[in-house]
C-alpha cells in the first residue's frame, strides 16, 4: 500500500544545515541570514571518541561530562536561562518568561515557547524531529519534540495554537523540521500508521514522518514557502549525529531562543 504523505503535493522545502563549531552542530543558514536575532541550531556528536553528548535523562555518558557540556551549550548560546524537561512523547507545550541565569529542569513536556529574550528552549532527540517555530513579526518562538506518537498526538499544532494563543499570525510563522530518521530509514508497524491517521499497511513500511509534520503544518495555517525540511537524517549521517535505531544512547539538542 502506498503511503499518501509520500505522495503529498507538498513536500517541503529541503535544506541542507550550515556546521558550526560553538556549539558543535549545526545551523539553519537561511535564518542565520535573515533573522540575526535568532538563536537556532541542532548539535552533533562532534566525533566518536569524545562525543558531546546532551542526554540528561538517558545516561549515556558520565553526568559530569553531559552537564559541561550543557554549560558549554549555554555558553556558546550566549542566553542566560535554558530550559529543558523530561520528554514523554506527548502533546504538552510550556511557556517560559526570563528568569534567574542557569539550565532550569522543568515538569515533563515535549514543547516550549517563550515571548521573552534571553531564554534558550531545548529538545534532545535521536531519531525524533526537533521542529522549530519562529514568528519573526511577534518576535516569538516554539521549540518541539516530535515522535511518532507526539506527532499523533498533536504537538505540532499544539505548537502552532500557542503562538497563535498570544496574537501571532499563522501566516506569518517560518517552521523547521530538523535533523531526524529520513523516510527511507523510518520502517513502523501498521499501527503507526493508523495512529498516524493514514492508510494502514499490512506490514511494516517507511514513513516520512517530517514530511508528514510538514503537510500538517500547512493545513494548521502555516504558509508552505515558510516550511523547511533538513536534509540529514540521523541515522543515515550517524557518524554526525546520535541514532536510537542506530544504537546510541546519546542525545543532541535542537535548540531555540531570541538574543537578549
Amino acid at each position: 500500500m502506498k503511503n499518501p504523505a509520500a505522495e503529498s503535493d507538498f513536500a517541503g522545502r529541503l535544506v541542507t544545515e550550515t556546521a558550526t563549531h560553538a556549539p558543535p552542530g549545526f545551523t539553519h543558514p537561511e535564518w542565520r541570514d535573515r533573522f540575526p536575532w535568532l538563536v537556532q541550531g541542532t548539535t552533533s556528536r562532534n566525533g566518536q571518541a569524545d562525543p558531546f553528548d546532551l542526554g540528561i535523562f538517558s545516561v549515556a555518558s558520565s553526568a559530569r561530562d553531559v552537564m559541561e557540556n550543557w554549560e558549554e551549550l549555554r555558553r556558546a548560546a550566549g542566553l542566560p536561562v535554558v530550559v529543558h524537561a523530561r520528554q514523554v512523547h506527548g502533546a504538552q507545550v510550556r511557556v517560559h518568561t526570563l528568569g534567574p541565569a542557569g539550565l532550569h529542569l522543568m515538569r515533563e513536556c515535549d514543547g516550549h515557547a517563550t515571548f521573552d529574550p534571553g531564554v534558550l528552549l531545548t529538545v534532545t532527540t535521536a531519531d525524533c524531529v526537533p521542529v522549530s517555530i519562529v514568528d519573526p513579526v511577534r518576535q516569538a518562538v516554539a521549540m518541539l519534540h516530535a515522535g511518532w506518537r507526539g506527532t499523533a498526538f498533536g504537538i505540532l499544532e499544539r505548537g502552532i495554537e500557542t503562538l497563535a494563543a498570544a496574537l501571532s499570525v499563522r501566516a506569518d510563522l517560518h517552521l523547521h523540521l530538523g535533523p531526524a530518521i529520513c523516510g527511507g530509514c523510518y520502517e513502523v508497524g501498521p499501527e503507526v500508521f493508523e495512529a498516524l491517521k493514514l492508510p494502514a499497511p499490512s506490514a511494516a513500511e517507511p514513513v516520512d514522518l517530517r514530511r508528514l509534520m510538514a503537510r500538517r503544518a500547512c493545513d494548521a495555517g502555516v504558509s508552505p514557502e515558510n516550511i523547511t525540511i533538513s536534509t540529514f537524517c540521523t541515522l543515515c549521517d550517524g557518524a554526525e549525529l546520535f541514532s536510537h535505531r542506530g544504537g546510541d544512547r546519546g542525545r543532541q539538542v535542537g535548540y531555540l531562543g531570541m538574543r537578549l
